[in-house]
């Protein structure tokens, strides 16, 4: 049994996904495997996905039964087929620093979090993204509380590894349509809401890739979500009532640290 398994959701990303398992094949922590968990592509996907396989037998290929139509329904499929204590999270376009789950795994074992996440740098397509610099000498740790999750999400989900025990318990990612693109921070807020730890890495560990026909792509639609996420939050604490008073703040203040974050620092 592998101490980390690592999932990607794929969906016609035949132009992105060998580089993505290349980032991931190339770590130095090596106890891991891989599950792609194929949402029905209709173009070279899996034929580059089971390339891999055949190289390293630590790569599986997996094949949903329909199309769910957002990422959060193969995730929760490939969690279902892995063994691993931890869950690593990766999207098929987006790349690992090769000491990713080397570093992230000791911090895991070190402070016992839930959750230990990174800084993610984004990129344009068709643009190098800046190299990796590995960190010299003590790395800097953030906790991330339930509270300033409500402010903005700091989790990005290609930096996350997760204990198997605490996603488990809070629940599969919600693969609803209303919920595509923020899955992510509803787990966040799950785990968090429930006495749940997180760790956030103050150093870059992984590249994000900016598509213009990203899910995520409109700012205004997803800071809709989000808040609706919170909502439900809110919601789930008997404190609906305060989150309704409280949403043109919540709107300010996630907009504002998320634009300061991005055009100042190019941060997720």
């Amino acid at each position: 049994m592998p101490q980390v398994s690592v999932v990607v959701p794929v969906y016609n990303a035949e132009k992105y996904i060998a580089e993505t398992l290349t980032s991931i094949m190339g770590q130095s922590f090596v106890d891991f495997d891989v599950h792609v968990v194929d949402d029905c592509s209709t173009d070279d996907s899996a034929k580059i996905v089971q390339e891999f396989c055949a190289r390293d037998a630590r790569f599986h290929y997996h094949r949903s039964p329909s199309n769910f139509g957002g990422p959060a329904g193969p995730r929760n499929l490939g969690i279902d087929q892995s063994s691993g204590g931890y869950i690593a999270f990766c999207d098929a376009d987006d790349l690992w620093a090769p000491y990713k789950l080397e570093l992230q795994m000791a911090i895991a074992r070190d402070s016992g979090a839930d959750i230990v996440s990174a800084v993610v740098r984004d990129f344009a397509d068709g643009e190098n993204p800046a190299a990796f610099v590995r960190p010299d000498g003590e790395v800097p740790l953030t906790s991330i509380s339930h509270g300033r999750l409500l402010l903005k999400n700091w989790i990005a989900l290609s930096s996350v590894i997760g204990r198997r025990a605490s996603l488990m318990t809070a629940g599969p990612f919600n693969s609803s349509r209303t919920h595509i693109a923020v899955e992510d921070f509803d787990m966040w807020l799950r785990i968090t809401g429930s006495g749940g730890r997180v760790i956030r890495i103050g150093t870059p560990l992984v590249h994000y890739r900016k598509l213009p026909s990203s899910i995520s792509a409109s700012k205004s639609m997803m800071v809709r979500k989000a808040l609706n996420v919170i909502g439900e939050d809110y919601d789930r604490r008997g404190k609906g009532s305060l989150f309704r008073l409280l949403r043109p703040a919540h709107w300010i203040l996630y907009v504002g640290t998320s634009a300061w974050m991005r055009a100042i620092r190019r941060e997720l």
